[in-house]
């Protein structure tokens, strides 16, 4: 049996169960929301042999033990819990509650951590777009200029930078707001503005052709071509999408040695 640990509304997830389904593979999926809000039931049991029990109107009552292999998607975002904590203004109530989250989410993985997994789950939650850049230097794939830092002394005003996330790009809502914490261009007048800061991740920014996204499976890559240089709103970061007229995405044949690295850093980043 696969299991798959997902978030709600993740259409991706979704695609790859039809496919599964078409193969005649039995699988269950678990979103980590749904663990939260009641949907799906758990019962771990501690004793020498710990159990874990799940159970929806889904797929019905299942003894994880059973799993064969676990697909780690997208699974262990506090923020999609948050919304059950409106109004909670306390900030160690709310940071003891995300402590417990954690901790459940934990349970799943100890439980699982003998199976087969594709993303693994510890090398996941421990990488960041550092690590990945180190990584990629070791290897000889070209990066751009990078450094993080909290004050606006080691900016060259004459360069253009972006930014993004050390960790994770999130949507966060605050104040009836939405904001979205994806690559954004940093432009002299900020760096001028702003003596010091939130530490945070700067790159020198590359004026791309077209960006490629590839996937990386079993030793083998499968890249796009993306083409949003030529949209305002994706020009700096395609996610930003342009759901009225959507960036052109073909296939995309990479160089052989760039192939090659990026199979190297798969494997070095586990």
């Amino acid at each position: 049996m696969i299991l798959i640990l997902s978030t709600a509304y993740d259409d991706d997830t979704n695609i790859v169960m039809e496919h599964l389904t078409n193969l005649r593979q039995k699988y269950i999926r678990i979103n980590d929301l749904d663990l939260f809000n009641g949907y799906t039931k758990m019962y771990y049991e501690i004793n020498t042999e710990p159990s874990l029990i799940v159970e929806n109107d889904i797929f019905g009552k299942i003894d994880l033990s059973e799993v064969q292999c676990v697909w780690f998607r997208k699974f262990g975002f506090f923020e999609n819990f948050k919304k059950y904590l409106e109004g909670e203004s306390n900030l160690e109530m709310f940071e003891y509650l995300k402590t417990e989250y954690t901790a459940v989410l934990d349970l799943f993985f100890d439980f699982l951590k003998n199976k087969k997994w594709l993303n693994n789950y510890i090398n996941v939650k421990k990488l960041t777009k550092a690590n990945a850049l180190v990584c990629c230097n070791k290897i000889g794939l070209l990066t751009p200029k990078t450094f993080i830092t909290n004050h606006n002394e080691k900016f060259d005003i004459t360069e253009k930078y972006i930014t993004k996330s050390i960790k994770d790009g999130l949507l966060v809502s605050a104040n009836d707001k939405m904001f979205f914490f994806m690559t954004k261009e940093v432009t002299p007048k900020i760096v001028i503005d702003y003596n010091s800061f939130f530490p945070s991740l700067f790159q020198t920014q590359i004026k791309k052709e077209y960006e490629l996204r590839i996937f990386h499976l079993n030793g083998r890559n499968y890249p796009m071509a993306i083409f949003s240089q030529n949209d305002k709103q994706t020009e700096i970061d395609y996610r930003h999408y342009n759901y009225k007229k959507p960036n052109r995405v073909v296939p995309y044949s990479l160089p052989v040695e760039i192939d090659k690295k990026i199979s190297q850093l798969m494997k070095l980043l586990g």
